[in-house]
């Protein structure tokens, strides 16, 4: 199997996200569809008395997959994205879009969804870290994160070779020597701990700047993912320091 196989086996899952017993369309339901907007995902909004004021639910046709309140999910996402970096505890609504195929032509979007993968590795210790960016230097920038994750978790990073990460950065980087391998920007983090600690990212470049992908907790599909990895015929690159 190769990532396009895997991709393809995602497609085709909607999910929709409802606003419940909103007054208005505020400010904060705008940011939460700005974010959710990539996603293959139907956007409604509606009442319903079995739903408190204010909530946005993720649902998989008749199954509620998340509930959470507006304001914190807007606000989550905010505090996010000026930090690229985690803050308070994950809302539900995050969880719940795993494995929705998105589009985006944001690389910074891109970035924020691998730094949650990448955060799970800092917060569960313990595990693989992998990561294709096309072009290593798009990693460059995340250095200073790389190097304080715990020592237990292993760092590989794919891509053409423009950067190499430091020798006392601990950090392995690869060339995968497949043209079609630059295609994708993606995330596997395979916790070793136990399964539930997985997560994984794999987008398709389909056009210039425009990416098709999704993310997902599945081991069976991490599995998989990780299977394609270690196939690779990849020369390890040596830094230069």
């Amino acid at each position: 199997m190769v990532f396009g196989e895997i991709l393809a086996e995602v497609r085709g899952k909607r999910r929709r996200v409802v606003f419940y017993n909103v007054d208005t369309q505020s400010d904060y339901c705008d940011r939460i569809i700005d974010y959710v907007g990539v996603h293959d995902v139907l956007i409604k909004y509606t009442t319903d008395e079995r739903f408190p004021e204010s909530t946005v639910a993720v649902q998989n046709g008749e199954e509620v997959l998340s509930v959470d309140s507006i304001e914190t999910v807007a606000n989550y996402l905010n505090a996010w994205e000026s930090e690229l970096t985690a803050v308070d505890e994950q809302p539900s609504l995050f969880g719940a879009l795993d494995e929705t195929v998105f589009r985006s032509s944001n690389r910074r979007q891109l970035l924020l969804a691998s730094r949650l993968i990448e955060t799970r590795a800092a917060t569960v210790g313990d595990g693989r870290l992998a990561a294709g960016f096309q072009q290593l230097s798009l990693a460059e920038p995340q250095l200073s994160f790389y190097e304080a994750l715990p020592s237990a978790v292993t760092v590989s990073l794919y891509g053409e070779p423009d950067w190499v990460p430091p020798a006392d950065s601990g950090i392995e980087a690869y060339d995968p020597d497949v043209e079609s391998n630059t295609d994708y920007w993606w995330v596997i983090f395979d916790g070793t701990a136990e399964n539930s600690s997985h997560a994984a990212l794999l987008a398709e470049e389909q056009s210039p700047g425009d990416y098709t992908g999704f993310w997902t907790y599945r081991p069976s599909i991490i599995d998989a993912m990780r299977a394609v990895v270690d196939g690779f015929d990849a020369r390890r690159l040596t830094p230069t320091n």
